[in-house]
């Protein structure tokens, strides 16, 4: 049989996406345009009122429409070692989430599927714990809303459930609360449909019956850490159990459904064909979250070869390197550098490695920090950054303090450092403290609008300590520091100080690439 990837390669792939979702399918293009309808009417009216408060990963979503059997086979769930047929799951990742559906699910039943798979990725990032009676329970609830225009009505019955509950025994709820994952409840088919249905009943009579309030202080309480469902509900489990065993019998087959109103927000539909490699970067990037790696390095190393200027693909190389602990993970790292969703997370790698020094990765972070990121990895490597240059400041007077004669350095003019032929020198000034002069590569020479001057600390000044660095720099066209480029610095410590500073220079607009001389004058 040929692999998945093999066999997607001869299928032809679309992507269907709006600023919130990304649909790529494989199973047509009018059924991905259903399932971002489907998405975006769930995520702006029940997504808005009932999970408005959770915090979504800055990553779009993905939703993989798989219309081939085997591509689906192999990435299905395993219980017993044995592949598990669902018409779609949910897959937590470190970066981004996906969710993936099967093709073969039928129309009819396709906006249940997906409004279940879509209620797993609120809770998955809304509660730190989620029992799985709770998780499958309220899945459940929600894929049988109905959302029409403004109007959303919730607590639906379905006659199949209705019958099973009828004719199905009741799991004990001692055994039922410890359900999870690994259990054969939630794993085999028939002992499966019962947990289900039994799951959305009992949250049915939660979301309905006379605990509603509490069951809503509990959810709350579960976004934090776990939490007893009968202390917050202030009932025994023997009572609890009866009550629920009433209201499936007399209560839940006259249930009315809650209407609910809200107001939609406006979104655009963006459709393209997509070659088969960024599916497959997808595929890749669902088996490195679900831990299989060796799955991951055998779509990855296609990838390569297909795909060899993909920064994403160099991004998940290095991830996998990095978990197998072989070589080449800070290279990959840095090529993925330039890919504009996954710079800062390559960045924050990068430092995870001991890469402190690397110019463009400090860019990519302050930038990122800039921009609000809510990623908070992104200001954890900003801070072991900004302790390495205290650390460097503290030795470089800490060692300046021991020597017995002050340390200096002659005055060297720029014209001894004057540049290769292909610069000229064409701006110089002077501050206090400092002096600094501009060279450029071409004909473009960006006057320096507003000069920032570096931190230069007391302590050194004293010492008299001076020094110079050289920087090469990429002006962009808003004469801002798109690139930096450290060429030397003497001593070690003022290179730091001064790419702190110039990061933060302002030119006037017109793009070039240019060399700074910067002296530290005591």
């Amino acid at each position: 049989m040929l692999g998945a990837l093999a066999v997607s390669l001869f299928l032809s792939w679309v992507q269907v996406s709006s600023e919130t979702y990304i649909v790529k399918s494989s199973a047509g293009e009018d059924r991905a345009k259903r399932v971002l309808r489907e998405l975006e009417h769930f995520h702006q009216l029940v997504g808005t009122l009932v999970f408005r408060y959770t915090e979504l990963p800055e990553l779009p979503i993905e939703v993989l429409l798989i219309g081939d059997e085997p591509t689906m086979r192999e990435l299905e769930p395993e219980y017993n070692g044995r592949k598990v047929a669902v018409a779609g799951y949910y897959q937590r990742g470190t970066d981004r989430d996906f969710i993936m559906l099967s093709g073969r699910v039928f129309p009819e039943t396709l906006t249940n599927v997906v409004y279940h798979e879509l209620t797993h990725y609120f809770l998955g990032r809304a509660l730190a714990v989620r029992p799985a009676w709770l998780n499958e329970g309220l899945s459940e609830y929600f894929a049988a809303a109905e959302i029409r225009d403004d109007t959303i009505w919730l607590g639906g019955l379905s006659a199949d459930r209705m019958q099973l509950l009828r004719t199905a025994s009741l799991i004990p709820l001692k055994t039922f609360f410890t359900i999870d994952t690994t259990s054969s409840y939630y794993n085999e088919s028939a002992k499966a449909n019962v947990f289900y249905v039994q799951a959305w009943a009992f949250v049915h009579y939660l979301m309905h019956g006379e605990y509603a309030s509490r069951f809503k202080s509990y959810i709350d309480a579960l976004a934090t850490g776990d939490a007893n469902l009968l202390e917050y509900l202030g009932v025994s489990e023997r009572d609890l159990e009866s009550a629920f065993s009433t209201y499936v019998k007399v209560s839940l087959p006259r249930a009315k459904r809650t209407v609910v109103k809200a107001s939609a927000e406006q979104w655009t539909m963006n459709i393209r064909s997509i070659p088969d490699t960024e599916a497959q970067i997808s595929i890749a990037e669902i088996f490195l979250a679900n831990g299989k790696a060796e799955q991951a390095r055998h779509h990855l190393e296609i990838l390569a070869t297909t795909a060899p200027d993909s920064t994403r693909v160099s991004y998940y190389r290095g991830v996998l390197a990095g978990i197998s602990g072989t070589a080449g993970a800070r290279e990959f790292f840095i090529d993925a550098l330039v890919d504009p969703f996954l710079a800062p997370r390559a960045a924050v790698r990068l430092v995870e490695l001991g890469e402190l020094h690397i110019p463009a990765v400090r860019n990519v972070l302050e930038m990122a920090a800039a921009a609000r990121t809510r990623n908070p990895e992104v200001y954890l490597a900003l801070t072991k950054i900004y302790s390495e240059d205290v650390r460097q400041i503290e030795e470089a007077v800490r060692v300046s303090r021991k020597s017995p004669q002050p340390v200096t350095r002659p005055r060297v003019s720029a014209v001894d450092y004057a540049p290769e032929p292909s610069r000229r020198h064409y701006a110089q000034a002077t501050a206090d403290h400092f002096r600094y002069d501009l060279f450029s590569e071409s004909e473009t020479q960006p006057q320096l609008e507003r000069f920032v001057a570096p931190y230069y600390p007391s302590e050194l000044a004293e010492e008299k300590l001076s020094g110079e660095v050289i920087v090469d720099v990429q002006v962009t066209n808003e004469g801002g520091v798109g690139g930096m480029w450290l060429i030397s610095a003497m001593p070690d410590i003022f290179g730091t100080l001064a790419t702190a500073a110039i990061r933060e220079w302002k030119f006037q607009r017109d793009a070039a690439k240019i060399r700074i001389v910067l002296e530290f004058l005591p």
